[in-house]
């Protein structure tokens, strides 16, 4: 979708997935190696969550990952600017069930006619109904300006 499409308002909601505990494992030894999510004595006995948990960054780019394959932001997505906040509400589980809904909070003109920023707020949800996840970030999209330039000759 090109950037006027989106209202302030607007909610999508993403095909619910489930985060599996090989997910967990692979994920936290390539690049969140704490022992809270790849080593299940210390995660019983150390931890306060009593049990693996799911690093935040698998969630964040899990929900992330479940979004643009929605298809609705297509290929007028340009980048991912910034993160205003992300806040982990609850731990993540081997076999939760994540539903991840996601608001269009803000819309801004930029400098350039040919894009457009748009905030989106992301309400992440597990099978219990619990929030897991609060996120909102910042992302540049093409306007419809940019299908009336022309192509670049070369």
């Amino acid at each position: 979708m090109y950037f006027e499409e989106f209202e302030v308002g607007q909610v999508f909601r993403c095909q619910p997935f489930i985060v599996t505990a090989e997910e967990i494992h692979t994920f936290a030894s390539q690049y969140d190696p704490h022992p809270i999510h790849i080593d299940s004595h210390y995660a019983n006995e150390h931890s306060i969550f009593n049990g693996i948990i799911s690093s935040g960054f698998l969630t964040v780019s899990a929900v992330w990952g479940q979004w643009i394959r929605s298809g609705v932001f297509g290929n007028e997505f340009i980048v991912g600017k910034n993160f205003d906040y992300i806040n982990f509400t609850n731990p993540v589980r081997a076999n939760d069930e994540l539903t991840p809904e996601i608001e269009i909070v803000g819309l801004r003109s930029t400098s350039k006619p040919t894009r457009g920023e748009v905030t989106i707020k992301f309400s992440v949800t597990n099978q219990k109904d619990e929030v897991v996840m609060l996120a909102q970030l910042n992302a540049l999209l093409k306007t419809k300006v940019t299908q009336l330039e022309p192509s670049p000759s070369y």
